[in-house]
């Protein structure tokens, strides 16, 4: 064990070890530190779990009223896929089960927790963000799913008479194995307006046709250089496999949002305070990097800016030079 507590910047003595979290040895402030920030995390991911969890709960009930609808209407047409439909929900269900299940099981642990009885662990997390997983790759097949042609023709780059494609909701509903998209290699077609209902207004960030390459992966590659959100890359990518046309296919729609909000520039948030005056612009996602690399806050500092501008307060009001170092 380490005499001098591995917090950045901390040169306090080591109280203990952070077992159960990150392993360092910390001081006892950077220990309780540590200890609130972890069960912050955990707190939060199971919140997040119980949320999607009631969402695919809902969606898959309505899937299930609507098919069933379905059928009693035309029996003919729903018969020929009726029963692998079911066989998908019942999947589901026992999903939703097991799901409960760890629930239930991880709220009496939080309780414990609260409550000094038991401890938490980095594979409580990990095993609920496996469960969060699960449960987003079967909410983003029942979005894909509620969409229509007529919701595909509300949008056309060209002109107004062109047909798009009616397989383009039959190609994205295929049963494309989730890994066959992840690992999809190729040239990234996002080299000019035009394609998969691109225009001009969606301000994308395009590749070069003198340095396109044919060994990309594309999923990675739309979301990481062209900044799309996740669902859409993911969409995009299932779109090249079942090799829709991208110029009758619309993707990218007019109202859809489909920048990653994680590349959103913005600045720092202490460009109104005369006493640092920082109006540094970076993506969004590195805010907890800027403060804690570049500004040298502590942890305790960064939650307090954070919950400052979650509740809209007046940040230049904040003593922030009083916590720097520590």
């Amino acid at each position: 064990m380490s005499k001098i507590c591995e917090h950045p910047f901390c040169a306090r003595l080591v109280l203990a070890t952070c077992s159960n979290h990150c392993q360092l040895d910390l001081c006892q402030e950077h220990m309780i530190e540590h200890k609130n920030l972890f069960l912050v995390q955990y707190e939060k991911s199971f919140n997040n779990l119980k949320e999607l969890l009631n969402e695919l709960i809902n969606s898959t009930e309505e899937i299930k009223n609507n098919l069933n609808t379905k059928y009693q209407k035309d029996i003919s047409i729903i018969n020929e896929n009726y029963n692998n439909k079911l066989n998908e929900l019942e999947q589901q269900f026992q999903f939703v089960i097991s799901t409960q299940k760890l629930i239930k099981k991880k709220l009496q642990l939080l309780t414990d927790v609260k409550n000094g009885q038991a401890f938490l662990y980095q594979y409580d997390i990990e095993q609920i963000k496996l469960y969060l997983s699960k449960i987003r790759e079967y909410n983003h097949d029942k979005t894909i799913m509620k969409i229509n042609k007529n919701d595909i023709e509300t949008f056309s780059p060209f002109d107004s008479d062109i047909d798009f494609d009616i397989d383009y909701i039959h190609g994205l509903n295929s049963n494309t194995k989730y890994d066959d998209i992840i690992q999809l290699r190729g040239q990234c077609p996002l080299t000019h307006l035009g394609i998969y209902g691109l225009t001009n207004k969606h301000k994308l960030r395009l590749c070069s046709l003198d340095k396109t390459t044919s060994d990309l992966y594309l999923f990675k590659h739309f979301h990481r250089y062209h900044h799309l959100t996740t669902t859409l890359s993911y969409t995009l990518a299932k779109a090249i496999i079942n090799k829709l046309n991208p110029l009758t296919t619309c993707i990218f729609q007019s109202e859809t949002n489909i920048i990653d909000e994680r590349y959103h520039l913005i600045r720092c948030p202490l460009n109104k305070m005369e006493s640092f005056n920082c109006k540094r612009p970076f993506f969004k996602s590195s805010l907890k990097r800027h403060l804690l690399k570049f500004h040298r806050f502590t942890l305790k500092t960064y939650n307090k800016i954070i919950e400052a501008i979650k509740n809209n307060d007046d940040i230049t009001k904040l003593d922030l030079n009083e916590d720097r170092f520590k």
